[in-house]
């Protein structure tokens, strides 16, 4: 389940060339660590236009623009931001040449990581930006310390590249950034700086379920609890669809029904002990999972000992 924490900590600033962008595909480079950081700020452009008819609200239409970062980080690596700016780099002397020509900067991608009070992390990467020159300061050594930071600045937009986000071609579009959060079901951040994450729509597991007792099972304890397990969390609200009936007269049992935090296991606690020699049916309707699967209506009998 979400946690709504608060981020105490940014690092794990990546960031990896592009070298290509189109309408066939978007490529990039391996991922380079760019510089630690000490502070990264990042502010969309937005903007918001109210449509008012016959004396209301008739509309409210959006549209977002680049967005700007600033990375504050103790130093930046000469090679690091001639990269990014495009500069050339004469290895035979080490030396960097700048040509101050901005139209020479290669987009890239850049990626990294929030940590919450929690301990888990948010993880990002914007797929398509530029950066600009950074500025230079330092003062003359004293009797107190003065530690000057390094502050690079950023834009980033969405690609030329469409992807089909949701993989029946319904939703083919460019995309700015791809993120995660290790709070949500079914994410996995730990290969998230070794490439850049491209929005491939995933395919969800089949939807299923295991059951105990199991269907024809018998000599069931009187003081059994029924067990669903589904492969898939279910979707809000679907264990209310989960019934424990007596077979032999159609008559609800009074259960209390729970669900554990995965919502993947949802176990039937009977008010009383179930009558001896008796059949049962659990009737198991109208179940969803979180992708939108359907399971199929199931119903599992039981005869208790």
């Amino acid at each position: 389940m979400p946690d709504y924490k608060s981020v105490v900590n940014v690092d794990n600033v990546w960031y990896a060339l592009i070298t290509q962008d189109d309408a066939a595909n978007y490529v990039t480079g391996t991922p380079k660590r760019l510089a630690p950081a000490m502070e990264l700020k990042g502010t969309p452009s937005t903007s918001s236009e109210t449509q008012y008819a016959d004396g209301g609200v008739n509309d409210i239409a959006g549209a977002e623009g680049p967005t700007e970062f600033e990375l504050t980080a103790p130093s930046l690596l000469d090679d690091t931001v001639a990269e990014l700016l495009g500069m050339v780099s004469d290895t035979a002397t080490g030396r960097i040449f700048d040509d101050a020509d901005p139209s020479r900067a290669p987009y890239f991608a850049l990626g990294y990581r929030f940590k919450k009070s929690n301990g888990k992390y948010r993880y990002r990467w914007y797929l398509k930006c530029r950066a600009e020159k950074p500025g230079e300061e330092g003062a003359s050594e004293s009797d107190k310390v003065n530690l000057k930071t390094a502050v690079l600045k950023v834009k980033a937009v969405k690609t030329l590249h469409q992807w089909d986000l949701l993989g029946d071609g319904l939703r083919v579009k460019e995309v700015k950034r791809v993120q995660g959060d290790e709070d949500l079901a079914n994410f996995d951040g730990s290969t998230w700086f070794a490439a850049v994450q491209q929005p491939v729509a995933g395919t969800p597991a089949a939807f299923s379920l295991s059951a105990v007792p199991a269907d024809a099972a018998t000599g069931v304890l009187v003081s059994t609890n029924v067990v669903l397990t589904f492969s898939n969390a279910l979707a809000g609200g679907c264990e209310a669809g989960i019934t424990l009936v007596n077979a032999d007269t159609f008559a609800p049992v009074a259960v209390s029904r729970t669900i554990n935090s995965t919502r993947k296991i949802v176990t039937l606690n009977p008010s009383a002990n179930l009558g001896a020699s008796t059949d049962y049916i659990v009737i198991v309707h109208d179940m969803v999972d979180i992708h939108g699967q359907a399971l199929t209506d199931t119903v599992i009998n039981f005869t208790t000992a």
